[in-house]
């Protein structure tokens, strides 16, 4: 399916779901709160086997393609952010 098909499918407002992973918990945590201007739900996330990497969800209502994109790229950015799914 190619990716203006999928975008199409894609009701707006909606919850968007994106997950962070990094090396502390309290970083990402206060990366979220840093770089999300706006209320999200926060549930905590898997630890990887040796510690070294966590996770948290972010559930977030947003009202369009370029906000999904926006937060994203936000998330992407941080130095405390190792990955952004």
């Amino acid at each position: 399916m190619e990716e203006n098909s999928i975008n199409n499918q894609i009701k707006y407002p909606c919850t968007w779901h994106y997950k962070i992973i990094g090396s502390d918990k309290q970083s990402l945590h206060l990366a979220a709160l840093e770089n999300i201007n706006k209320e999200f739900i926060q549930t905590p996330g898997k630890e990887s086997s040796g510690g070294k990497y966590h996770s948290i969800n972010i559930a977030i209502e947003v009202e369009s393609r370029k906000e999904r994109d926006l937060i994203f790229q936000a998330l992407q950015k941080d130095s405390r952010i190792k990955f952004v799914l």
